[in-house]
């Protein structure tokens, strides 16, 4: 009878033993399954100068919301500006001639002229304050025809660039896409060199470059009055056209991901 009753207590402490060893596994493999890393979610910065605040802007910030989701694009374009303006570094850069601001927690800001009439001044942001506010993973810049009419030197330029792209990356960007100055038939002597600079930084800095030239071509009267802006027909037109190449650059880094809704 004793020798019943100890085995029956030993198979008993066998079953609890088990139960215990198993219970332990699951709650390990639950834990370690709740803290498995998420998979990164993609946020884009898109910043420009006027040619950014109308109708081309508004469609490159269309086409990256499409891809990637309207919570996770933020829109930033001020009139006049070039890209050492956007640094921490520099003077604040008032644009006195337009400026857009379209991002998913703030309600959407745009000054332009009306009636002839010149909008309020606007501060230009900052573009490390940017990345960190936007969490920014890819920034996409359009960015070169007011360095066309500027007396500034090659040397000048390139270092302006390489302060850039180094700002850009202050926090977790991984890609940096330069979309390119369109054709300008006012500014044809001088955008030459302006293209070059960039595909040289790009080079230097190793971020990916859209020349947009080689989808443009300015007819006064056509695509624009004075031979810099393009209307809206033909801001579209030069958006559409960039489109698949924008696409094919960022697919190098995203592997093509769908849009995050």
């Amino acid at each position: 009878m004793i020798r019943s009753l100890i085995a029956l207590l030993a198979l008993v402490l066998c079953v609890s033993c088990l139960f215990l060893v198993t219970n332990g596994k699951a709650a390990r493999t639950t834990t370690a399954t709740k803290r498995a890393p998420l998979p990164q979610v993609d946020r884009v910065l898109f910043i420009g100068d006027s040619l950014s605040v109308g109708p081309f802007g508004e469609s490159i910030q269309g086409q990256l919301a499409q891809r990637f989701g309207v919570s996770n694009v933020a829109a930033y374009a001020s009139c006049g500006s070039s890209p050492e303006h956007w640094l921490q570094s520099t003077p604040v850069f008032w644009t006195k001639c337009g400026y857009r601001e379209s991002t998913p927690t703030r309600a959407p800001v745009m000054t332009q002229f009306s009636n002839g009439r010149p909008p309020r001044p606007r501060a230009t942001p900052k573009l490390e304050t940017l990345v960190r506010r936007h969490r920014a993973t890819i920034v996409v810049v359009q960015f070169g025809t007011n360095w066309m009419d500027r007396n500034l030197t090659e040397a000048q330029m390139s270092s302006i660039i390489d302060r850039f792209v180094a700002a850009a990356r202050s926090g977790p960007v991984r890609q940096i896409i330069w979309i390119a100055p369109p054709d300008h038939s006012a500014l044809s002597k001088r955008q030459g060199r302006i293209h070059q600079l960039i595909q040289q930084g790009a080079q230097r800095r190793r971020f990916e470059v859209i020349d947009s030239r080689q989808v443009t071509r300015y007819v006064r009267g056509q695509t624009g009055g004075d031979g810099i802006h393009y209307n809206t027909a033909s801001s579209r037109v030069w958006a559409q056209g960039i489109r698949d190449r924008l696409d094919a650059k960022l697919s190098m880094r995203s592997g093509g991901a769908p849009a995050r809704r």
